[in-house]
């Protein structure tokens, strides 16, 4: 009897530490989860896309043989000379597109430019003048940079915010029958500017064929929501076209409603 009684409490203190195992341990493990994340923590946890705006080099010849190389993102520029470089932000100008740290100043009108030193306004001086933008060419098509340049407007009375971006296209458009091919893109951030906005947009001169016809688009959209585009088209560059052209864009239907920003 005594036996029974011994063995039935060894038995029963045996399934107790059986039974505070399995408590121990599912406590310590984590609940099971789906290896495949739902749609709500993929939104959460994905990487946000931010493009970066393209960097564009542009390099000119000046008198003297003297060499300027101008790095262009958005509204900021990047001047080097003479083993010097200068961090700039583009300013008001009254003609050409005009970019300064507060001192140092280059200025550009289509394929030419010049560099002057500000830092006495009354006394400014030329650091590089009479600019010209590099070309080569050869085999019927040129090598090195081209620039369209010119102004977007609308007639609209209504500014835009700060985070306004106007993008400019150059499309190849030979092929009626087909989209037209982006030569180049450029996007401006208007950052409290106001139309008309000027515009340079750079594009590989090698991508030209004299024989094709070429147009710009502009678009202008705050947070992703386009609000004016370009409804006429602006042939450039070949077939005795301009590369400096003031466009005009239209409201899109359904914004009249003024900006969401």
């Amino acid at each position: 009897m005594r036996k029974k009684i011994g063995l039935r409490a060894a038995l029963m203190a045996s399934a107790a530490v059986c039974a505070f195992s399995v408590r121990a341990i599912a406590q310590e493990t984590p609940p099971a989860t789906s290896s495949t994340p739902s749609s709500a923590t993929r939104a959460s946890s994905a990487p946000k896309s931010h493009r970066m705006p393209v960097m564009h080099k542009i390099s000119y010849r000046c008198d003297g043989g003297a060499e300027v190389v101008v790095y262009l993102r958005e509204r900021n520029a990047r001047v080097t000379f003479q083993e010097k470089s200068y961090a700039m932000k583009q300013v008001e100008s009254g003609s050409g597109t005009k970019y300064s740290n507060g001192a140092i100043v280059w200025w550009s009108k289509g394929d030419e430019g010049f560099l002057e030193d500000d830092t006495k306004p009354e006394q400014p001086v030329k650091m590089a003048e009479n600019c010209k933008l590099v070309r080569a060419t050869g085999a019927g098509r040129a090598e090195g940079s081209g620039v369209v340049s010119g102004t977007v407007a609308y007639r609209e009375r209504m500014a835009m915010p700060e985070n306004a971006v106007l993008t400019m296209q150059l499309q190849d458009v030979s092929n009626s029958d087909a989209p037209p091919e982006v030569i180049a893109e450029q996007r401006f951030t208007f950052a409290g500017h106001q139309v008309p906005l000027p515009f340079e947009l750079h594009y590989e001169a090698a991508k030209i064929d004299p024989a094709h016809t070429y147009a710009l688009t502009a678009k202008i959209a705050v947070a992703g929501q386009v609000m004016f585009l370009n409804t006429t088209t602006y042939d450039v560059i070949t077939h005795g076209n301009p590369t400096k052209v003031d466009m005009s864009v239209r409201m899109v239907e359904g914004q009249t409603d003024g900006v969401k920003q």
